[in-house]
């Protein structure tokens, strides 16, 4: 008999047995450990040669101060930047970038004391304040007004200490007045006022209202 021409159907691939899953999903798990293992490992080496640079950074930076305390502009400009050039991710080499700033900005050199307030960043909200504070002054310097009237709200706005708050607040009015936006003035020594009554950066706002009173300008009944 001749063999039948209708195609037969295909052959049904048998089902993964038990043991199959079992070592599909074995070595899923080993791909997995291997994997997190290497993570891990990783993290180590990251956290061991941070702490590692992080000592470097505190010595080199240590050995900068003294130069920074005797007024040794030089030198401590010099060091500083070698610390922030090596080691500038460390919390030291942050450091630096404020002293950098500060000693550019002593040496009327605005520009660059500016980009060294940018770069600083710390978790410390007072101590951020004070970076964005410096930033504002060399923009004061600059005759930026306006820019350093930003700068100061910012501080005011990042700062903890109630103090730090309505000084920054006070100091961003009298750039707002410099730039000749006095009603936005008004509004900020309104609120230093209001605010923070029994500082004595809200007696200073008080006198900045009868100041501006004298000169024409509406202000907000005491």
């Amino acid at each position: 008999m001749n063999e039948s021409t209708t195609p037969r159907a295909p052959l049904a691939l048998p089902k993964p047995g038990f043991i199959d899953l079992l070592l599909e999903k074995k070595q899923l798990l080993i791909t997995i450990v291997v994997l997190i293992a290497l993570t891990a490992g990783g993290v180590v080496f990251w956290m061991q040669k941070s702490k590692a640079d992080e000592e470097k950074a505190s010595l080199a930076l240590s050995k900068v101060v003294p130069w920074i305390q005797t007024g040794d502009a030089d030198h401590a400009t010099k060091g500083l930047r070698e610390v922030i050039g090596s080691y500038g991710g460390t919390r030291s080499g942050n450091m630096a970038k404020l002293y950098l700033a500060t000693i550019y900005y002593t040496m009327n050199k605005p520009d660059d004391a500016l980009a060294m307030y940018n770069a600083f960043k710390s978790d410390n909200k007072d101590l951020q304040a004070s970076a964005l504070a410096g930033a504002a002054a060399c923009n004061v310097q600059k005759k930026a007004f306006a820019a350093a009237a930003d700068s100061y709200e910012k501080a005011s706005d990042a700062a903890e200490n109630e103090a730090l708050k309505s000084m920054y607040l006070n100091k961003a009015a009298e750039n707002l007045i410099a730039a000749g936006k006095t009603g936005d003035a008004v509004k900020l020594l309104d609120k230093v006022i209001k605010s923070w009554p029994t500082t004595s950066s809200a007696a200073v706002a008080q006198r900045s209202l009868w100041r501006l009173s004298g000169q024409g300008v509406e202000v907000p009944a005491p």
